[in-house]
This record gives structure tokens, C-alpha cells and sequence, in this order.
């Protein structure tokens, strides 16, 4: 039996096929992305070059602040009092490992074919939704009600947010084709719609917002480019409404939740929210430097339950117990405190401030940061393994991108 030598191995052209392969399958397979998350940095790991790879992280300020990150969590099982759920915990952040590996490895010229094969999976996605939505075929046992055919309402709800963002970037873009732009359109409504007849609204509200950013990036702070985002958000508001069921169904929903609210009734989706934040709070002040350790989210609350009278029933402290905090920001300052929080904000701001010269990625990083740090307001998107998964092609991708942007200006010198 003859075994392959290392040095025989085009690992470049290892790189290239797994990550158009990740990226198509990363709206259609939970498995898959398991797979992929394993694979990276066991070919990373293998191709070795560790001195070169360790340099570029070393000059990447965003790959290192992620170190700085991942490595708290990780340390936070020593003051974490569940060690199991602390475990669980960990295992879905160590998904972010491989943007180390994406970031050194790809190559800035595959970043737009990437990208295609996402909306590709995306495609075979909406197509799949479509068939659920219209009572075709109930894929995984979903009815029309629910048309998000391999992930939860909220995760799809995001996928489909940035699907129309990439999209309508593309669209403002002058280096497509006419005929391009117009098939890029029937997709970006098509997305669009899917978008609103999902039940997901933390994918809406993050798409309204990076809708704005978007057409600011285009037409600048001006009162064209805010009256374009009325018009564009205000028509988009009121044909779902009038003509979806499922929108406006959530939309009645939303306004039930306030009127609950006002009159200091917390038992409500929004409410419960409200409830996870003043409960954080009081976490926090307990442990405000480090936090309570990852996975130690539940025990806190229980404790916190057992200490002060919220006016809660029993089955909301049941739930809140149970359940995660709902809210990205709550999820890193309960566990990880204050340190915990400055790091991961730090980290946005320097994703944010890439050095990029590619101006169509760039352009395209402030909007998925946008989609991402809009949906942490109403969900943990890290905690999740789609979302977490959309994270680490697209962190990687531009992080590739500026660290290329950065040995091209080096080389130049």
C-alpha cells in the first residue's frame, strides 16, 4: 500500500474544494458543517508551516483579539460551577477556530466564487422553503406556517437577511452584466420575500438596519439615501403586511407583546427579553470583572430566582431557567464579565475597521457585521451552530482579505 507523502499534497487545491463545498452546503446541513469545522484544522494542522501562519495571526489584530476571546472561554471552566454545561459550551465557541484557519489559507481571488457557491446553497434552499410555503412537499415535517426547511425560524431568518443584502450589494455593483443583475434581482426578491413570509424577525430587523447601512455606503449620508431607505423600507413594511399572513400574524404579535410590557406583564416573547436583561443585571453585579464561568447561564438565573422576588410566575422562571439569555451581549457579559464583554466589542470594531482593498469585500463586511451585531440584540447567534458557521466563512473570508490587502502593501514597500 503506497501512502501519500505530504509533500505531494496540493494543499492549496485541498483548501479551495473544501471551502466551496462549506460554503454550499452551509444553509443545508447541520452535519456538514459539523464535518467541515473538524476538517479545516485538521488540513491546517497537517500542512504544519506553523511559523508563516502564527506571523500573519500576529499581525491581524482581529485574530488576535479572537485568541484573546476563545482563550477566556475556555479558561472560564476553572470558575465555572457546571463543568458539563461549561464543556457544551465551549465545543460550539471552538467552532471559531477554523476563521483561523480560512483567514491564513484561502486566497483573496477565491472570495466572489465563494460567495456564489453560498447563494447557490442558498438557492437549493429557498427552493426547498418555497415547497413547505406551498404546501408542495413538508420538508423535515414542516408545514406552510413554518417554511424554514433545515434550521430553526431564527437562524434562517438570518441566512435569508444576508442572502438579500449580498444580493442587492451585487446589484449595486458595476461589475455585473446586465443579464447577471437581472437573475441577481428575481433572487434578491425571491429572498426577500421568503425573508417575510418566515416567522423569524431578528433576520427582518437586522435586514432593515443593514438595508440602511447598505444604501448609505452607496449614496452617502443624504437626504436622497434616507428617503430612498423610507421608500424602499416603508413599501417592504406594508406589502408583507398586507399580503403575507405569516408576516403580519408576528407583526400583531410584536404589538401584543408591547401592550403587554406597558402595563408591566413580562409573559411574552419581547417580554421575557426585558426579563433575561434585568436578572442579567443583577448577575453582573455579583460577578462583574470575569463573570460566572461558560455554561454557568442557567445556574446564575436559578440562583438569582432564589435570592429575589422578580414577580415572575413559575412557569416563566421555569423557562428562563431552561433556556439560554436570549441576547449575544448578555451571553458574553453574564459569563465572561466586563473583560469578557470589552474583548469581544474590541473585536467587532477592529472586523469593522479592516483594512480591505478589495471595495466590493469591504463594503460587504460592514453588512454582514451589521446583520451579525443587530441580531445579537434579540439572539445568541454564536451559541448556534448555523449562524456560528455563517460566521466563521464570511469572519474568515474578510479577515483573508485584509491580511492579503496588508502583504500586497508590503510587498510594494
Amino acid at each position: 500500500m503506497t501512502l501519500i507523502k505530504k509533500d505531494q499534497i496540493n494543499f492549496q487545491k485541498v483548501y479551495y474544494f473544501l471551502v466551496l463545498a462549506f460554503a454550499f452546503s452551509l444553509p443545508l446541513s447541520r452535519a456538514a458543517i459539523s464535518f467541515f469545522t473538524i476538517i479545516f484544522p485538521l488540513i491546517w494542522i497537517i500542512e504544519g508551516n506553523f511559523k508563516q501562519k502564527f506571523s500573519l495571526i500576529q499581525n491581524s489584530k482581529a485574530l488576535l483579539l479572537l485568541a484573546a476571546f476563545l482563550g477566556l472561554i475556555f479558561m472560564s471552566i476553572l470558575w465555572s460551577s457546571d463543568t458539563k454545561l461549561a464543556l457544551k459550551t465551549i465545543r460550539i465557541s471552538a467552532y471559531l477556530l477554523t476563521v483561523f484557519v480560512l483567514a491564513t489559507s484561502m486566497k483573496q481571488e477565491w472570495s466572489e466564487k465563494v460567495i456564489t457557491f453560498f447563494l447557490y446553497g442558498m438557492l437549493i434552499s429557498e427552493i426547498c422553503a418555497y415547497t413547505i410555503f406551498f404546501d408542495i412537499y413538508p420538508i423535515n415535517g414542516r408545514s406552510s406556517d413554518y417554511p424554514s426547511p433545515f434550521m430553526q425560524h431564527i437562524d434562517y431568518s438570518v441566512f435569508l437577511a444576508f442572502a438579500s443584502i449580498l444580493l442587492l450589494h451585487r446589484l449595486f455593483s458595476s461589475h455585473y452584466t446586465l443579464k447577471e443583475k437581472s437573475l441577481m434581482g428575481l433572487f434578491f426578491l425571491s429572498v426577500t420575500i421568503n425573508l417575510f413570509i418566515s416567522i423569524g424577525r431578528t433576520g427582518q430587523l437586522a435586514f432593515i438596519v443593514a438595508l440602511l447601512v447598505s444604501i448609505i455606503i452607496h449614496f452617502r449620508l443624504s437626504l436622497k439615501a434616507l428617503l430612498l431607505f423610507l421608500l424602499l423600507s416603508i413599501g417592504t413594511f406594508f406589502t408583507a403586511y398586507s399580503t403575507v399572513d405569516n408576516f403580519q400574524k408576528r407583526v400583531q404579535a410584536g404589538i401584543n407583546d408591547i401592550e403587554k410590557i406597558k402595563k408591566g406583564n413580562l409573559e411574552s416573547s419581547w417580554g421575557t427579553r426585558i426579563a433575561y436583561m434585568i436578572v442579567s443585571y443583577d448577575i453582573f453585579l455579583r460577578d462583574p470583572i470575569l463573570g460566572v464561568g461558560a455554561g454557568n447561564n442557567s445556574v446564575a438565573v436559578k440562583e438569582s430566582f432564589q435570592r429575589k422576588d422578580y414577580g415572575f410566575s413559575k412557569e416563566m422562571q421555569a423557562f428562563m431557567e431552561k433556556f439560554h439569555l436570549h441576547n449575544q451581549y448578555l451571553m458574553i457579559l453574564v459569563p465572561y464579565g466586563l473583560v469578557g464583554l470589552i474583548l469581544f466589542l474590541s473585536l467587532f470594531y477592529y472586523l469593522l475597521r479592516l483594512d480591505i482593498s478589495n471595495r466590493h469585500i469591504k463594503e460587504l463586511s460592514i453588512l454582514f457585521f451589521t446583520v451579525f451585531l443587530v441580531g445579537f440584540l434579540p439572539e445568541p447567534l454564536l451559541r448556534k451552530q448555523f449562524t456560528v458557521g455563517l460566521f466563521v466563512l464570511f469572519c474568515g473570508i474578510f479577515i483573508n482579505a485584509s491580511i492579503q490587502t496588508n502583504q500586497h502593501r508590503e510587498g510594494e514597500d
